[in-house]
């Protein structure tokens, strides 16, 4: 019969004197690692997903030629409209920010829209919805959101 060294494993270490304490490195290590690829994972991930969200938005803002109205019924209006996601006015009521989808309507027809409604409107400027936000967050402006 082949000596087997597991059998007897225990009884050696016991003589000799070898003592197992704590955990292991690759133990150590893996926890670390994990700790680590999570912390980075909280931060990053919800950007990705707001950014991959909302990467086909852009933002298109008007100058209003005449008073308008009534800022409710405009708003209803530009919610019928297919890739509109969002219609703000400035304070003033001077400007309109509208958020679109560039996959399904274009400027003109948001131009043609807001004409329809009894609005003259100028483009002022048309721009990537990421850039306009970091540039609201930058100058601290505020619109009214419905």
């Amino acid at each position: 019969m082949a000596y087997d060294p597991e059998k007897y494993r225990e009884k050696r270490e016991k003589v000799l004197g070898i003592k197992k304490r704590g955990l292991g490195f690759g133990t150590v290590a893996a926890g670390v690692s994990l700790v680590i690829l999570l912390g980075l994972s909280a931060v990053t991930v919800p950007q990705a997903v707001s950014y991959m969200a909302s990467r086909h938005l852009d933002d298109v803002i008007f100058k209003l030629e005449s008073e308008m109205v009534r800022p409710e019924m405009v708003r209803e209006g530009m919610k019928t409209l297919e890739g509109v996601k969002r219609m703000d006015i400035d304070k003033e009521s001077t400007r309109i920010v509208v958020t679109y989808d560039h996959r399904v309507i274009t400027v003109s027809a948001i131009t043609n829209r807001l004409k329809q409604q009894g609005l003259a409107v100028t483009v002022l400027n048309h721009v990537g919805h990421h850039q306009h936000q970091a540039t609201l967050k930058r100058e601290g402006e505020e619109f009214e959101t419905p």
